[in-house]
Formats: structure tokens, C-alpha cells, sequence
């Protein structure tokens, strides 16, 4: 079970100790780091406002692409892994 950087806990949502004021899940990058979720595009709890992964596999966390260049869900445009 993947558990908030800043905390431990499993839980998604509020986070006192989150600089963001979220929990951030950041080992699993099959799930979104602020709400739990698989998909990816637009997310209510991320500060972003969009799904973000965990880092792993050598993918994207913003759209789980393996290609570097432009992404169009990135906040910076590019992939990030």
C-alpha cells in the first residue's frame, strides 16, 4: 500500500504536513498521487488540477507515456518521469 510522503498515512486528501496541503503518494506509478486514481487528465485533489503518478517504470507521471518530448497534460509541456 502506497503511503503519503509527509505522513505515512494511506489516506488521499488533506494533509497538514503537505506543503501542497494534500497527501502525495509518490511510490506507485500506476496511481495518481493525490486522489488514488488510475486514470489520467483532471483531478479535483491534485494542486495541479490534474492526475499526477508516482515516479517509476520510466514513464510520464503526468499522461504514462514512455516518449520524451511534449506533453500536453505536463504544467511544464514536457514528459517528466
Amino acid at each position: 500500500m502506497s503511503k503519503c510522503r509527509y505522513c505515512k498515512s494511506s489516506a488521499y486528501g488533506s494533509c497538514p504536513k503537505s506543503p501542497n496541503g494534500v497527501h502525495e503518494h509518490i511510490d506507485d506509478d500506476k496511481h495518481c498521487e493525490f486522489c488514488g486514481s488510475t486514470a489520467y487528465g483532471s483531478c479535483a485533489k491534485s494542486p495541479f488540477k490534474r492526475h499526477r503518478h508516482g515516479h517509476g517504470n520510466d514513464k510520464c507521471v503526468w499522461c504514462g507515456s514512455k516518449s520524451t518530448g511534449s506533453c500536453a497534460k505536463s504544467p511544464s509541456r514536457r514528459h517528466e518521469r
